[in-house]
């Protein structure tokens, strides 16, 4: 008896365990394959608030700044994670300048030390992302970055276009096993197609390239929104719109273009005082470019040439039907000039024109009535 209990209860502990073993099976093979679009619960379109380094390094900005995103219609916040050391030389300003005596230079590594945040906070602001209902990511652009967003655990990357020829990068992103966005501005063809060889090989599961052009402003000449398509045809890949304009008229074409994931720059208001300003949306605008999106897709339609159902009645009373133009007496032979082509369209289409002449009347036709098939023999 002892050892029926035995067996049994192994046989159902063995149950137990493999059952857990496949539902954890289950979900590391849901990650390994999850895609951007995954992550946005495959909503049509995805607006991306680029919070970026807008924040100003404050906490509190940080989470005023996602509170307003998600108020205005954004599908994610998204940030910039990077350690400034890491990021810039301290002698590239000298690099730049191309100066004989090459020197060192602090400046730019200290003033990005201003837009940094530290991990706890990193953490508040996924949860308040969380609550708000919008997906919180970051560009990674170190080891030591990628490792805290880890850590937090972020659903998917951002590659900026800087970092696209950043391989041992690439290379740690790709072992996430997380969808990746990766922007295309400042990269060629062949950068690009590297970029994703490297990342698929070490095991992203999906990539969405985004069209971008890395001025600030981007003047309208400028825009190059054919190369949406360009870039869509030789990567068969989603491609979207990183827009570094002004405003969002490049957003609302980019839509016409067949764009459905869109990254734009935020601020909390159009006098706010933060780096990238100059090409930033308030919550108001980013607002009435998520409403304009929608609206101009509506209008895109679905391409179909015959005219739909909600036109039918406009269809009856504008198109024209075959009509008596004189008295027809019961037995005459219908010729020509016994038809008019009148409105409204609710009886014989002008196409049977030819198939009523040379009939014979069954029944007198009063002047101006509609003419139907069953009048004629």
């Amino acid at each position: 008896m002892i050892n029926l209990l035995i067996d049994v209860f192994v046989h159902k502990s063995l149950l137990i365990f493999f059952k857990i073993l496949s539902i954890v099976f289950s979900c590391i093979m849901c990650i390994q394959h999850m895609r951007v679009r995954d992550v946005f619960k495959e909503k049509e379109f995805i607006f991306i608030a680029e919070i970026g380094i807008n924040h100003r390094g404050d906490f509190d900005i940080a989470c005023q700044m996602v509170n307003a995103a998600a108020h205005a219609g954004a599908s994610a916040v998204k940030f910039q994670t990077f350690v400034p050391e890491k990021m810039f030389s301290s002698f590239g300003k000298s690099l730049l300048e191309n100066s004989t005596t090459p020197y060192k230079d602090f400046t730019q590594i200290n003033f990005f030390k201003n837009f940094t945040l530290r991990k706890d906070e990193y953490i508040r602001i996924s949860e308040i992302s969380k609550q708000k209902g919008i997906i919180f990511f970051s560009s990674v652009f170190d080891d030591e970055s990628l490792k805290l967003l880890e850590d937090i655990n972020v659903p998917l990357y951002k590659i900026a276009s800087s970092e696209v020829t950043n391989i041992p990068l690439l290379k740690l992103v790709g072992k996430t096993k997380k969808p990746v966005i990766l922007s295309t501005g400042i990269c060629t063809e062949n950068e690009i197609a590297t970029a994703i060889d490297v990342l698929r090989t070490n095991g992203t599961p999906d990539i969405v390239l985004l069209h971008c052009v890395s001025l600030y402003p981007l003047p309208p000449e400028k825009v190059n929104l054919k190369r949406i398509e360009s870039l869509q045809k030789r990567f068969n890949i989603e491609v979207g719109f990183s827009d570094h304009s002004a405003d969002f008229a490049a957003v609302e074409a980019a839509v016409v273009m067949g764009a459905k994931i869109f990254e734009k720059h935020f601020t909390l208001s159009s006098d706010f005082d933060c780096p990238d300003a100059a090409v930033s949306l308030s919550p108001e605008q980013f607002h009435a470019m998520c409403q304009s999106c929608l609206r101009i897709s509506q209008m895109l339609g679905n391409g179909t040439i015959d005219y739909d159902s909600s036109q039918k009645e406009v269809a009856r009373s504008a198109r024209k039907s075959l009509y008596a133009r004189r008295r027809i007496p019961s037995g005459k032979i219908i010729d020509l000039d016994d038809i008019a082509i009148k409105r409204p369209g609710v009886g014989l289409s002008p196409h049977h024109l030819n198939d009523i002449i040379g009939l014979r009347a069954k029944i007198d036709i009063e002047e101006d009535y509609i003419l139907k098939l069953d009048f004629f023999k």
